[in-house]
């Protein structure tokens, strides 16, 4: 018999995929009015026992109750009328359509049974966006408002479903620390109602700000459960990979070489970039920091030429980097960008790993255009085998690896081209601990060979971690460079959130 005190019980949860056991005899539950946290490394099974849960998966075995009853049928639809709600870390908005109707887009207001009721639909979107505190116009479409907004919006969906359990998953991702803040007021306020929450996150920092309960998994099973006052960080890493993880940005401060990237003055009207000037040296990794919307990206999408820019220049290993080059002759020039969102902007998810790995690279392996499977084959193979990739086999489609997996594909994609300056947009985001500390690894080895990194973070620990030296943006412009020796979480954010002098001298 199921345990009629829990909101939501999930006993013995198997699933299995054609060769791969995801999930074996799980256990899971949820009170009313509780944040239960779900942690696991990429691939231990989350996700999965999430997906059941919101009826995209059957399960191969096992039971699922809410408020002790059985659910027989598993259903995105059938899911829904049992409230139980579900944020992916990809936004599910529609973005040609308005607020109001991608809150109500299953379930929108009707008057004389055929027409939508638009009045209704809006005033209805206005109420329960101002239950979450929230002032957003609903008139406006998905694609024209902030991250954070459409964040609420997903909830506001949920809102209008007589919600009883939300699934978040990693909900803080893609938000400044202001924005998360206004998320977890958002939490609190749910909670009061009695929602019951799991939120899945790779930011354990998070964790006692917002969680009472915690469930780890690992390789697909049940590992532990405790309340989260009585588990510290250290504790939850150990549980997660298995192991005790020391030293996570482990850095070998090597002398930096000749310069290899010089930007000078570099301004766009179209990006907001004001006369950037950075330069990048052989061996250094070279940390951008600053809030959401500071420049970060649009910088490095304007030096791989991805977008233009009116003014300045680029010097890449002593010669300059002309305005009409597009992407693939910045590539051919030795320059590669691993970018924020690896799956729409850095994989073909329909694609293999092997088929990903050479894609960039196929004009060096095959400069006389014929192509050698053997030759593919042995490629793909040994960058499986460096980086550690999780994979069946390189003939798997990308799209069925775990996060961290896919991340180390774009990496191995862009180390097969050869490139000399490599540049890593979030390269940890929405991956897990044990991942990131491979990933610093082989930023570290990659560094101590003489390339030259840029990367660009949110998390200010991984900049403080990694860098030789950090240039703090906003608004478009560079305020100031930090030598690491001097680099502090205060420092940093003090000329991020405009309490710092632009230009000013380092104390």
């Amino acid at each position: 018999m199921n345990d009629s005190s829990f909101l939501l019980e999930m006993k013995e949860i198997v699933k299995l995929f054609p060769g791969v056991r995801a999930l074996d005899g799980v256990d899971f539950n949820l009170k009313s009015g509780e944040v239960h946290i779900l942690l696991g490394e990429n691939g231990a099974g989350k996700s999965t026992l999430m997906k059941i849960l919101a009826g995209a998966y059957t399960p191969t075995s096992g039971e699922v109750f809410i408020e002790g009853k059985q659910i027989k049928q598993f259903s995105p639809i059938a899911a829904q009328k049992l409230g139980i709600g579900i944020i992916y870390q990809e936004f599910n908005l529609v973005p040609y359509l308005s607020v109001a109707e991608n809150i109500f887009l299953d379930h929108m207001p009707m008057k004389h049974g055929f027409m939508v009721d638009s009045k209704k639909m809006h005033l209805e979107a206005k109420k329960v966006l101002q239950s979450m505190n929230m002032n957003v116009d609903t008139h406006a479409l998905a694609s024209e408002i902030p991250v954070a907004q459409q964040q609420m919006v997903e909830v506001a969906k949920a809102l209008t479903h007589n919600l009883k359990v939300l699934i978040m998953d990693e909900p803080t991702s893609s938000l400044s620390s202001r924005e998360i803040e206004h998320l977890f007021e958002t939490i609190r306020r749910l909670k009061a109602k009695g929602i019951g929450i799991i939120y899945i996150s790779h930011r354990l920092q998070e964790i006692p700000e917002i969680g009472d309960r915690i469930t780890i998994l690992r390789d697909g099973q049940f590992v532990d459960n405790r309340m989260v006052k009585d588990m510290g960080t250290q504790e939850m890493i150990r549980l997660m990979v298995g192991r005790e993880i020391k030293d996570l940005y482990k850095r070998d401060y090597n002398p930096c070489g000749e310069l290899m990237l010089k930007v000078d003055n570099l301004s766009s009207k179209k990006s907001g970039l004001k006369d950037v000037s950075i330069e990048v040296h052989k061996g250094e990794i070279v940390g951008l920091a600053g809030l959401v919307g500071a420049g970060r990206t649009e910088l490095v999408r304007a030096i791989f030429h991805v977008d233009s820019f009116e003014k300045g220049q680029i010097i890449f290993k002593g010669k300059k980097l002309e305005k009409c080059l597009n992407p693939t002759e910045v590539i051919d020039c030795g320059i590669s960008l691993i970018p924020e969102d690896r799956k729409s902007q850095g994989l073909s998810l329909a694609l293999t790993v092997k088929e990903n790995v050479v894609m960039a690279s196929l004009d060096k392996l095959y400069p006389n255009k014929k192509i050698s499977e053997e030759k593919e084959k042995e490629v793909v193979s040994n960058y499986v085998k460096e980086l550690g990739i999780s994979t069946p086999s390189i003939n798997q489609h990308v799209k069925n690896l775990s996060g961290g997996n896919q991340q180390k594909v774009v990496l191995a994609k862009w180390l097969c081209t050869k490139a000399d300056l490599i540049i890593f947009d979030e390269p940890t985001r929405g991956i897990d601990v044990g991942a990131k500390g491979e990933i610093y690894s082989f930023m570290n080895s990659l560094a101590a060979n003489g390339k030259a990194i840029i990367m660009i973070s949110s998390e200010l620990p991984e900049i403080i971690g990694m860098s030789d030296r950090v240039y703090v943006m906003r608004d478009g412009k560079m305020i100031n460079s930090i030598d690491r020796k001097d680099a502090t979480q205060e420092l940093i954010l003090s000329y991020a959130m405009e309490g710092g002098r632009e230009g000013a001298d380092n104390e």
